[in-house]
This record gives C-alpha cells, structure tokens and sequence, in this order.
C-alpha cells in the first residue's frame, strides 16, 4: 500500500510519513488567487493552459468543488496522471479494436469517462495533500467509481488471480451466498472492502484543503437477477465533532439483463436534506417520476419542488458543480 502513494512531489519532504498533508503555503495559494470562479470551466482551462476539451472542463471543475487553487501545474499534473496508461485501458484497445465510427466514437466516451473518474480521484487526493502513484490511483478510482469497478473486476475475472485478489473478491461476493440483503450486510460489505483496501482508509480519514472531508464508501451486492456496485461518497463539513454532511451522492451500477445507472445526489443546509437531484441512465419515463418523486419525499422529508430527475450524460454530474452549493437557501 505504501508504493501506491509518491512520496518525491516537492511540497512534501522524504521524512514525512504517508499520511501527512503538503506544506500549507500550497493550501493557502487559493486566498491570493484572483477570483476566477464566475468564469465557465471552458475558459478557465484555457487561461491556465490546459487543452480546450472535456477532460479540462471536468478538471476544472473538480478543482473547484475541492477548493483546489486553479494554477496551471496542479492542474496540468491532475490531468498528467489521469492520461497515464492503465492496464486496463491498454487490454481494452487491444482486445477491442476500432470497427467503423461507432465503435471508435463509443470507445472514446468510455476512454473519456475513465480519464474524467481517474482525475476526480486525482484531485480528491491531491486535496488531501496526497498525490497517488497509477496503482494506487487505479485502485482509489475504482472505490470512487462503481463503473470502473465493476469493469475492472469483470476484466480479473478472467486472468489469474493471485492471493489478495481471491480474497477481495471473496469479501465482495460473501453478499450473493448469503442471499439476504439487509442494512447490516451492506455495512458490513462496506467495512469487508475497507480492510482490504488500506489506502482508501487513509484517504477517507484526511481531510482536505478547505478543512471538509470527502469520504468514499465502496459496497457491492447482488440479487437473484442482478449484480449491484454501489459507491457512496459524502462531504463532510469542517465541523468534525459533528460531522454533518453537506452533500451525498449515492451512485449505483446494476448490471444483469441490461445495466442501470442510478445516481442520488442529496445536498444539506443546517443540519437536513434540503434538495435532492436524480440520474438515469438509461432515463426513467416520465410516466413514472411522479411516483418516484413522492415516495422519496415521503421517506426523506424533502419538499417534492425540491426533488428533481434531470438528463446528463456527465460522468459525475452536480457534485463537482460548485455553482449549485451556492444555490441552497440555508435559510430553509
């Protein structure tokens, strides 16, 4: 677990253990900078130097979200490490092949969506003072994204594996033998897949730049039809006696005749769930929002106006839009 995190980025000295953040004249660097936050993603990119394309944008505006200062080295290294060859993405392009426009546009989005998952880990980590080696940022992405991890799992599934893989794997399944999914089986996958995964326990337990902790909690599950990864991941706010959360998002991946992706993102304000916005992909017929709508309202104590579906075909959608947590009346 050491090796998946560097530790010769200069703002950290050789001495320092792995779980210590930079130096926090790094953290300060965003009180000086000039206030860039009302310009689009699009532009900003171009003012720091990054290329003028979607993987930009969506750096840019996870720096934003975790209060990152918009400096054209941090964010050229974000986007530097999500670039990197995985060794999934290389198995993928051999072992799929372009075969006309479809399949090379479809490649592309997935390969876009993989980039966009690596540099929001990227960035999580680095707010956290923590820059990650590709091991251990392949494996912190895939507990941030259930896609990647379903992918790459699948990808396992057919090599060899050695030792600690069987084990993950089998902390991961011990849901499907016992047939029975409660919240205290959830939880305990939970628990099962942090204590193989160490990394992830260090990074959940620091907190970032701006004195919020983001936290992620990886789960997977199945039923008699379909295989369930679950990625829950949560802002906590500075106050760390309490630990209000200000913002979760609950994404979840259901793979069996067809694939699903559901994902809830719940934003809070004094204390309570205040908005909640719902993704799916594929979309829900509008015949059935209604219900859905209510029966969330209902068990979650939100106002139905303030419960939305919306249409994007954003990898992380709301999460990283900085421009909506300004949004919430904290006076309700």
């Amino acid at each position: 677990m050491i090796n998946e995190i560097k530790t010769n980025k200069p703002a950290v000295s050789s001495g320092q253990g792995i779980n210590k953040q930079k130096s926090t004249s790094a953290q300060n660097v965003k009180q000086s900078a000039p206030p860039l936050a009302v310009r689009s993603a699009v532009s900003l990119a171009a003012a720091v130097g990054l290329p003028p394309d979607k993987l930009s944008s969506s750096i840019i505006s996870f720096a934003r979200f975790f209060s990152l200062p918009l400096k054209p080295q941090l964010l050229a290294d974000i986007r530097r490490q999500a670039l990197l060859p995985q060794p999934q993405q290389q198995t993928t392009q051999q072992a799929k092949p372009q075969q006309g426009l479809q399949q090379s546009s479809l490649q592309a989005a997935v390969l876009l969506k993989t980039r966009e998952a690596l540099s929001l880990s990227a960035a999580a980590a680095e707010s956290k003072g923590i820059e990650l080696l590709p091991k251990g940022l392949e494996s912190y992405t895939e507990a941030v994204d259930p896609d990647s991890r379903r992918q790459n799992r699948d990808k396992k599934q057919d090599k060899q594996n050695n030792d600690k893989n069987e084990q993950n794997e089998k902390a991961e399944k011990e849901l499907i033998k016992t047939g029975t999914i409660t919240a205290d089986s959830l939880k305990k996958s939970a628990y099962d897949y942090a204590e193989n995964n160490k990394l992830l326990d260090i990074l959940n337990s620091l907190p970032g730049i701006n004195g919020q902790r983001w936290i992620v909690i990886p789960f997977n599950f199945s039923n008699d039809k379909s295989d369930f990864n679950v990625s829950m991941r949560i802002l906590l706010d500075k106050d760390f006696i309490k630990s209000h959360a200000v913002c979760m998002a609950l994404d979840i991946i259901e793979s069996g005749d067809t694939e699903q992706r559901r994902l809830f993102v719940m934003e809070s304000a004094n204390e309570r769930p205040v908005r909640l916005t719902i993704y799916f992909k594929p979309e829900l017929p509008k015949k059935h929002h209604l219900q859905v709508l209510r029966e969330l309202s209902d068990v979650l104590k939100i106002p139905l106006e303030r419960i939305v579906f919306k249409a994007s075909e954003e990898t992380f959608p709301c999460e990283a839009d900085s421009e909506q947590f300004s949004s919430i009346d904290e006076a309700v």
